[in-house]
């Protein structure tokens, strides 16, 4: 059976593009979800609870605020925000406190800030701080409406099981390092926790790696068929482009620190708005990002978690029109 060459052709760009999307994502991604798995690592066996009570407040409202500015202290995208807003969770900070931190963190990193004033310089500054204070008051508002349902249902348990460390706690195996520290006469508790810190690290990496690298591929088949010819004819009205916008940033969303290149190129000039739903909406639930979700949020209470985002996104995009609009 012969292949008609316009099929071979088109299957030839779609295998080029699927090669390259996986390619670029898995370096982009599985980098930063090591770092962020490695960091909750380190608060688990380093930070104690009376330390993260002195920088997180005890009153929610001022919580959720400290968590939304703590995501300019870690350069990590999405991938990697995922572990340590359950590992704050799991030391006993509100259930808000966890979320802002998950929602604002990919927004609000350096990198982040960076790349979006780079990709959108000559078309309006304005990008980066519609961005970044949309962005915020967003992460804010699903903060605070987690923190009532939380008050409202005492027993509301939204975040999943952490891995099970028990092999790790419970195996007594030698310790190389552990030994060598004792025999030069370095401080053997510290490298004892460095150590166990390490083995928390490779658990919790494999554990939700796999559910990244499931959601990397499916991102990639969805980025080789998308025919980018079919999205500039939705773009025609403010209610259509805002959909394809939050529709294409869940699925082709490459990372929080890339994907304002990728805005401009499918979005700008055609519609701001769409470019702000999709700045917005990536780099808190996307393709890949929802598999590593699903091991952060109990799958009930995904469906509507994920409502709440794209429903914030949508919002924002709308209240940024008057902003960003050419004067």
């Amino acid at each position: 059976m012969t292949i008609p060459p316009d099929m071979a052709a088109w299957l030839g760009t779609a295998a080029s593009t699927f090669d390259a999307t996986l390619t670029g994502l898995a370096f982009e991604t599985i980098p930063f979800l090591l770092i962020g798995t490695f960091l909750s690592a380190l608060i688990r066996e380093f930070v104690p609870d009376r330390t993260l009570r002195k920088i997180f407040p005890r009153h929610p409202m001022l919580s959720i605020v400290v968590a939304l500015i703590s995501g300019t202290f870690v350069p990590i995208c999405e991938c990697g925000t995922v572990p340590l807003a359950r590992q704050l969770r799991q030391r006993g900070l509100p259930l808000s406190t966890s979320v802002a931190f998950l929602l604002a963190a990919p927004l609000v990193n350096p990198l982040t800030i960076v790349s979006t004033w780079v990709a959108f310089r000559g078309v309006s500054d304005r990008f980066v701080f519609v961005r970044i204070g949309f962005g915020l008051a967003a992460a804010f508002f699903i903060a605070y409406l987690v923190d009532i349902e939380s008050k409202r249902n005492p027993g509301l348990a939204l975040v999943a099981a952490a891995p099970r460390f028990s092999r790790i706690e419970n195996e007594k195996r030698p310790r190389i390092l552990i030994a060598a520290a004792r025999h030069v006469g370095a401080p053997s508790g510290f490298v004892e926790r460095l150590v166990d810190a390490l083995d928390h690290t490779a658990v919790d990496f494999l554990d939700t790696g796999r559910y990244l690298i499931g959601g990397i591929v499916f991102a990639s088949v969805a980025r080789a068929f998308v025919p980018p010819d079919a999205i500039q004819g939705a773009l025609s009205s403010t209610v259509s482009a805002i959909g394809i916008g939050l529709l294409l940033a869940f699925v082709l969303s490459l990372c929080s620190s890339a994907d304002a290149f990728v805005a401009r190129s499918l979005f700008v000039p055609a519609s701001y708005p769409a470019a702000v739903a999709f700045l917005l909406l990536g780099p808190m639930l996307d393709l890949k990002n929802t598999a590593l979700l699903s091991r952060f949020v109990k799958p009930k209470y995904l469906l509507p978690f994920a409502a709440i985002i794209g429903l914030a996104a949508a919002a924002s995009a709308v209240l940024s029109m008057p902003i960003l609009e050419p004067r």
